[in-house]
């Protein structure tokens, strides 16, 4: 990557909150985990992190820009995140609008008025840096919808002889 790539990057694009969940991953394979960025240099980076595949935490790299392959971050993205990075905004996810979370304005799709739906319960807050229980959330929206698309077939099947 050039360097002024990685600039627009980590000072304007990516949130410094979610810079620790950055990676570098290099021209030989090799991955580096970023926890924070000390200075930007002419010809190279220097932050605190430690290498992919080790608990080596606090280390100190000076990393060419040359040398970085790609970046990326080591999370689950939804596509409006990435497109708010890019000053683009209004864009509602899939699951945004499956979980019911979606902005004001926004009209799902799958919503009709014709069709009768079960009360969807108001999912808890999920925590926007713990993966796992995004995961979790994410999941039991998914069964409820099929519990409730489930429960309105056989209804109909039963009803209409």
């Amino acid at each position: 990557m050039r360097k002024e790539d990685c600039l627009d990057l980590l000072k304007k694009r990516i949130p410094e909150d979610t810079h620790p969940q950055v990676n570098f991953c290099l021209r030989n394979g090799m991955v580096l985990s970023m926890d924070s960025v000390a200075r930007f240099e002419e010809q190279y980076v220097v932050f605190r992190g430690r290498e992919g595949g080790t608990s080596d935490e606090g280390r100190a790299f000076f990393l060419p820009y040359d040398e970085i392959c790609y970046i990326r971050i080591e999370r689950i993205v939804r596509m409006g995140e990435l497109k708010k990075m890019y000053g683009e905004g209004g864009f509602v996810d899939a699951e945004d609008r499956l979980s019911g979370t979606a902005s004001v304005g926004h009209v799902s799709p799958a919503a009709s008025p014709s069709s009768p739906q079960a009360p969807v319960p108001t999912p808890a807050p999920v925590s926007a840096n713990d993966p796992a229980a995004i995961a979790k959330q994410n999941l039991l929206n998914r069964i409820r919808a099929a519990r409730a698309n489930v429960a309105g077939t056989s209804t109909n099947k039963l009803g209409g002889g």
